[in-house]
């Protein structure tokens, strides 16, 4: 297993190469999350993030995440790929390797030991394990994820759900969507089929945070959205600026 080796210079580096990125590739990023994250009142907890796995920019939304909320957070990802671009542990980035259970397990009680360590860090899963379509459905996922919410309960699970929407410029828009948490205590944790009914509970309620997320977007209703980059300006909107004329109005 490979772990995370953060310090203060890499973190800033990484940063900037997602920060760069992001800017340059989407016009607009919007999130939606719980209140309870927006007043920090969770922080000081472990929270464990479950996300459909769409696309390569994964890992960049769950960095940009970690960023805005200011919160100390960690990515489990495939192994193979963090040997290929092992600079990525610098900002919190651990390996896990699926096909070997127990190089898995490893990883698990790795991440759990994390989120032990120091409250208020967060973990990012992708359960799917591999990339589907955003509208794929049904999802599958892996039970890594209720696992770690076994090992380090009591601990706040939280469903997101991300799309990405070409509309009305040359660059698409981000959107971002998490919903509430489920709360996973000591009591639960020694339930019968814990680790089966844990996991179908997340399938749900990522899915239903899909599913939410996707008629949002598609009606252009962006209530409860915040706008948390601008990014770099289409052509249109340079030759509008070129030419001093207002640009046209848009949702």
């Amino acid at each position: 297993m490979i772990p995370a080796h953060k310090f203060p210079i890499g973190e800033k580096l990484i940063w900037l190469l997602i920060h760069t990125s992001l800017h340059r590739h989407f016009d607009r990023i919007f999130l939606r999350m719980p209140a309870t994250l927006q007043e920090k009142t969770a922080c000081g907890q472990p929270m464990i993030v479950c996300a459909n796995h769409a696309s390569w920019w994964d890992g960049y939304i769950a960095a940009l995440i970690e960023h805005y909320l200011d919160v100390d957070g960690y990515l489990m990802m495939e192994e193979a790929q963090l040997r290929r671009y092992r600079f990525f542990t610098w900002s919190g980035c651990f390996s896990v390797d699926r096909h070997d259970t127990r190089s898995a397990l490893q990883s698990l009680h790795y991440a759990a030991h994390l989120l032990k360590e120091r409250p208020g860090r967060m973990v990012w899963l992708f359960p799917q394990g591999v990339i589907k379509p955003n509208d794929h459905r049904p999802l599958h996922f892996y039970n890594g994820a209720a696992h770690l919410a076994r090992l380090s309960a009591p601990s706040l699970l939280y469903p997101l759900a991300t799309r990405i929407e070409y509309q009305a410029e040359q660059h698409p828009d981000l959107f971002i969507s998490m919903g509430e948490a489920i709360h996973v205590d000591e009591e639960a944790i020694h339930g019968s089929g814990f680790l089966k009914s844990c996991t179908q509970q997340l399938e749900q309620r990522v899915t239903a945070e899909l599913d939410h997320l996707r008629t949002d977007v598609l009606n252009s209703n962006y209530a409860g959205f915040t706008l948390i980059m601008q990014g770099q300006s289409s052509p249109n909107r340079l030759f509008d600026a070129v030419l001093l004329r207002k640009p046209l109005k848009r949702q």
